[in-house]
């Protein structure tokens, strides 16, 4: 009976471990026919991967391009624009002028004193077609009220030149190297109406030609303040010129005097008269200077100079 018993034992087990080889191989099996699927999904979606690579490279391409080209027609609307900018101010822009401008300013040298010192501004007389008006405008602030000088400057203008600005606007700018309070404005209305003449009459103004001097309703120009400061901050801006109004020709000085009373020295400062050419000399300047009564004399000093 042993005997027996042994090889149906030996055949179980046989054929147990024929059954798991033959699950064994169908797992192997099946586990590579998924991997050989995965690694062709792999493959595809690497190549899908590469394709959409090239594709987004393309597209990048094609952005700058259209960067580049989007470039090229904003420059040239901007060109286009400006052109047309242009265009339409020469249209409305009738006349235009420009002018040296001098006034005086107050320094502070500490707390308790303060002088006067001279400073050049530029204008420039812009007439538009318009409406009558007359627009003052300045860069930067420099503290100086221009609107009165500059209706009584367009009604000389006008009766100077015989021309009407009822349908023409008047922009008058001045602008200034800096921020500064300038003082004693009306001083400025014989430049600003020699700037309106030259612009209705379409003329050139000297550079090198300087004037001080208020606007009288009759074209006269009236007497200012500050005349010394103001002619030497026209020589140090490189003025071959000065205007000034009539009687203001000679300056002010005060000449240090010393008198011996012993034991002690008294120093007084007494006052001397002298041509404002002679205070030029002593101060290193080479300036003429023309005293002038009326605006029709001074523009003929501003068209004169220009050679």
């Amino acid at each position: 009976m042993p005997s027996i018993r042994r090889p149906k034992a030996l055949s179980t087990a046989l054929i147990i471990s024929l059954l798991v080889n033959v699950a064994a191989l169908y797992e192997l099996t099946t586990a590579y026919r998924r991997n050989s699927s995965l690694t062709r999904q792999i493959e595809f979606l690497l190549q899908h991967n590469e394709n959409l690579s090239t594709t987004l490279i393309n597209l990048q391409r094609e952005i700058e391009n259209l960067r580049s080209q989007i470039e090229y027609y904003r420059a040239q609307a901007e060109h286009y624009h400006s052109l047309i900018s242009r265009l339409e101010a020469n249209v409305s822009l009738i006349g235009r002028a420009e002018i040296n401008i001098v006034a005086v300013k107050v320094v502070s040298d500490d707390l308790f004193s303060t002088r006067y010192e001279g400073l050049t501004l530029k204008c420039a007389v812009e007439l538009h077609v318009g409406s009558g008006r007359i627009l003052v405008n300045t860069v930067p602030r420099i503290g100086i009220d221009l609107q009165t000088s500059a209706q009584t400057a367009a009604a000389v203008a006008e009766k100077f030149t015989g021309e009407s600005l009822s349908m023409t606007d008047v922009i008058i700018t001045v602008v200034a190297e800096e921020n500064v309070s300038v003082v004693d404005g009306p001083s400025a209305g014989a430049a600003i109406t020699i700037a309106m003449i030259a612009a209705i009459k379409g003329e050139n103004l000297s550079d090198k030609v300087f004037i001080t001097g208020t606007i009288m309703p009759d074209g006269s120009i009236g007497k200012v303040g500050g005349v010394a400061e103001k002619a030497e901050a026209a020589a140090a801006k490189g003025g071959k010129l000065f205007l000034v109004p009539k009687g203001q020709g000679t300056v002010v000085v005060y000449k240090r005097v010393e008198k011996n009373v012993p034991p002690f020295i008294i120093i007084t400062w007494e006052p001397v008269r002298i041509s404002l050419e002679e205070y030029l000399s002593q101060r290193g300047y080479n300036m003429a200077v023309r005293e002038v009564g009326n605006i029709t004399e001074a523009y003929k000093y501003f068209t004169q100079y220009l050679n």
